[in-house]
């Protein structure tokens, strides 16, 4: 339950079930005498505040008791990390914390390789998200199912926040610039 009321936000803590494969998700729809249809369900739009996330046979079970008779779905799978994954990867963060990636790639060299050596340990077999989502009465109720991954923003993040004199020097230097570009001279 997420509560807000005058900048207050009360928020409820979500326990996530394991991500189901196909043949999975197939037998537990067929346990409840409803079909599934595989579509492409965006990940970030299915966990935002206005759809209700509810347990799997919770989802089901009100599904089916509302008329519902079919459902949508989406499994995903990664492929193991490869070099061109950590770059476009290190990028992204670069970008999105505007600092340089060869910065990130120095002060996290070590982090790198233990993402890749934890990556390759991982079954990628197995689906690491997988989605069922029901539309009922015009809201989305929706099941989200995760299986722990190595995450790499994760792990590099972790490390900058730590700090580090060249993540510093960055910081301070594009402060800097931004502080002259502002001077009215």
């Amino acid at each position: 339950m997420k509560i807000t009321k005058n900048l207050t936000h009360v928020v409820s803590s979500v326990d996530f079930q394991a991500a189901l494969n196909e043949k999975e998700l197939a037998n537990v729809l067929g346990e409840k005498g409803m079909q599934g249809f595989p579509a492409e369900l965006d990940i970030a739009e299915r966990t935002e505040e206005h759809v209700q996330i509810v347990a799997l046979e919770d989802l089901l079970g009100f599904a089916k008791a509302s008329g519902v008779n079919a459902v949508t779905y989406d499994v995903t799978y990664f492929p193991h990390a490869d070099d061109a994954e950590i770059d476009y990867q290190v990028s992204q963060l670069a970008r999105d914390l505007e600092i340089s990636s060869e910065v990130i790639r120095s002060l996290c060299a070590e982090e790198i390789d233990e993402y890749l050596a934890l990556d390759k340990e991982r079954d990628a077999e197995r689906p690491v998200h997988s989605i069922v989502e029901a539309y009922i009465g015009g809201t989305a109720f929706a099941w989200y199912g995760i299986n722990e991954y190595p995450r790499l923003k994760r792990v590099i993040l972790r490390k900058l926040i730590a700090g580090g004199a060249e993540a510093e020097h960055a910081f301070v230097m594009r402060a800097s610039k931004l502080q002259m570009d502002y001077i009215d001279y």
